[in-house]
């Protein structure tokens, strides 16, 4: 027998037949089986076992939830969400040498930005003054990272593929 049966469904080493049928999409029933996996072999301290007796699962398919839930836990460590601008600056800079038509104000009208914008992203310009409604000065500042979405607009406005560059 290749599995248990779980309210109606199959469930076995590969997922459920939901899982079966839609690969590339993500099935809520398996995360609710991987989550109270989790839960019951970290928090609640049971072994693979004792988790699959009481989620009526094999023990094969509980150890698979657990090593999906390590993956997740992977590869979120892996995510960036912002990347330092230094590098673009100077991948800048190299791309105007070999095309003297590249200004900030050429990438801004690439970009739909202004000039000023450009400047603030590459961290030559430092940011407004903002004042908040009870008053609070947040002064301004360079930045020196910007986020992954404005880095992969910069370098494909630049004339680079996003793969090209670390961290885009």
């Amino acid at each position: 027998m290749l599995g248990e049966m779980v309210v109606g469904e199959r469930v076995d080493q590969a997922g459920c037949d939901w899982c079966q049928r839609n690969p590339n999409r993500p099935c809520p029933a398996c995360n609710a089986r991987r989550r109270r996996a989790v839960r019951l072999v970290e928090a609640d301290g049971l072994s693979v076992a004792q988790a699959a007796g009481q989620m009526g699962l094999t023990v094969g398919r509980v150890e698979r939830l657990l090593e999906e839930e390590a993956d997740r836990r992977a590869l979120a460590q892996l995510r960036q969400t912002h990347v330092e601008n230094a590098p673009l600056l100077v991948l800048f800079r190299r791309r105007c040498l070999s095309d003297p038509g590249l200004t900030f104000s050429e990438l801004a009208r690439r970009l739909g930005t202004s000039t000023i914008q450009v400047e603030r992203w590459l961290g030559l310009r430092p940011t407004a003054a903002k004042i908040d409604r009870r008053g609070r000065v947040y002064p301004s500042r360079v930045l020196t990272s910007i986020s992954v979405e404005v880095a992969g607009r910069l370098v494909r406005a630049m004339g680079y593929a996003p793969c090209e560059i670390e961290g885009c």
